[in-house]
């Protein structure tokens, strides 16, 4: 009888090892106007950007089940490193057909916190999505940023061009 029962529980798990099947992912890629992120804690800007992304993909019931690394990098001023803060970038992950079509758009926070004396912090989010199996679908991970973030975000590379054109 346990011979049955250690042979049925072994072919149960070669089941779902049939179900679950490994499957090329979709293009995965991070939007590059929308790979950093500034949010002002407080008054002091702190930045995050999205480094690398990491995608595995499975084949569930005529669908891709994708779950993807994010790693993210946090940065802020030694000016205000002596008190402990925590900020939430909020970003997306869109699937975008091979027409431009956005397909989903699902919108995501992650928090960092920072403890006292640390200006930097790595992060590393875990994203779940499911897709329909389909030819020429992308993924797509970038910020939510508004007009402020974004106007900021701009000068910065503006100041930063000019400082190198001088040097």
């Amino acid at each position: 009888m346990r011979t049955f029962l250690l042979l049925f529980c072994l072919s149960l798990i070669g089941c779902n090892t049939i179900f679950s099947e490994r499957v090329p992912c979709p293009k995965t890629a991070i939007v590059a106007e929308f790979a950093k992120s500034i949010d002002f804690y407080k008054t002091t800007p702190v930045r995050t950007e999205i480094d690398s992304l990491i995608p595995h993909c499975t084949a569930e019931n005529n669908q891709v089940a994708i779950t993807i690394r994010m790693r993210l990098t946090s940065l802020r001023s030694s000016s205000s490193m002596h008190i402990p803060a925590t900020i939430k970038p909020s970003y997306f992950v869109a699937v975008i057909d091979d027409q431009g079509k956005i397909l989903s758009r699902t919108d995501h926070t992650v928090e960092v916190t920072f403890i006292e004396n640390q200006t930097t912090k790595v992060s590393f989010e875990h994203l779940e999505e499911r897709i329909p199996f389909q030819k020429g679908v992308s993924l797509y991970i970038g910020f939510n940023l508004d007009n402020s973030q974004l106007e900021y975000l701009k000068q910065e590379r503006e100041k930063r061009s000019q400082d190198q054109v001088a040097q």
